[in-house]
């Protein structure tokens, strides 16, 4: 563009110098080369400047992106998935750990485990059978809550709306929301939305308990209390009392205070109990 302005120019110098005249329509086509030719110069200068604004954050976000992607890659070939589809299975793990996922569960696990530590998350329903270390916690990251244990047996529902942690062997630690709760063989933990956290018993674990001219439906939240159930019964009972100290499981302490009022027990589920 600078060579097309300066012969303009030259050509308007020479006819100035030599005192050449020219038609006015000459003179108009001259000068509107010139501008012409400059502002398509200045076009192009702020089409490349504009192009350049773009592209300059642009590659950057291509190269931040290829770096995110790339450490992402590299952390998922660093760790170990195993999961299952409409069936369960069982899984042995590099510290003779067994665990068993039930289906659509998933446990993730660094390709190092059992060198330095035995972290471990999970998703989903599974059996846990961990293999005793003192030096080296199993710590399960179950999305919203963590299990730490040493070396023990217990079940995890990370799936369902109420999550819960049962204990069949050893002893387990639960961290939730800053609250730590420890668990002993046939004790539970839960907790969902609706409802705080809550320690109870096994329907399996003896327990005793007393009571004295407590009615019915007193009696009957305790139980509900001590072992994480819904017991339905006959609202006509609620207020007449029940006496005494026992001990036994949960179907055993049913069968203590329904003899009195001839009502026999049937478990809808692990949860819910009906009296009638």
């Amino acid at each position: 563009m600078k060579d097309s302005q300066k012969h303009f120019e030259k050509i308007w110098t020479t006819v100035s110098e030599e005192k050449q005249e020219m038609d006015s329509e000459t003179d108009s086509k001259i000068w509107s080369g010139i501008q012409r030719r400059i502002k398509q110069h200045n076009n192009r200068k702020y089409y490349w400047m504009a192009t350049a604004a773009i592209l300059v954050p642009l590659f950057g976000i291509l190269f931040l992106y290829k770096d995110i992607d790339s450490r992402e890659t590299k952390n998922s070939l660093s760790a170990i998935v195993l999961q299952t589809n409409e069936f369960s299975k069982t899984f042995r793990l590099s510290d003779n750990s067994v665990i068993t996922l039930e289906p659509y569960s998933k446990l993730s696990l660094h390709k190092d485990f059992g060198k330095k530590d035995r972290n471990v998350r999970f998703q989903g329903k599974g059996f846990f059978s961990i293999e005793k270390d003192q030096s080296k916690p199993f710590i399960v990251d179950a999305g919203g809550f963590n299990v730490e244990v040493l070396g023990t047996k217990f079940s995890v529902d990370q799936k369902s709306e109420e999550k819960t942690v049962k204990l069949i062997e050893g002893k387990v630690k639960i961290e939730h929301n800053g609250k730590l709760t420890y668990l002993l063989p046939d004790e539970n933990w839960s907790t969902s939305p609706t409802k705080n956290d809550f320690h109870y018993y096994a329907t399996s674990a003896v327990r005793p308990f007393t009571f004295e001219n407590t009615t019915f439906e007193d009696a009957v939240t305790q139980i509900e209390n001590t072992y994480g159930t819904k017991i339905i019964y006959p609202q006509k009972l609620a207020k007449n009392q029940v006496s005494g100290s026992f001990s036994g499981n949960l179907e055993e302490i049913l069968s203590i205070i329904n003899y009195p009022f001839n009502l026999k027990t049937s478990f809808k589920n692990e949860n819910e109990i009906i009296l009638y």
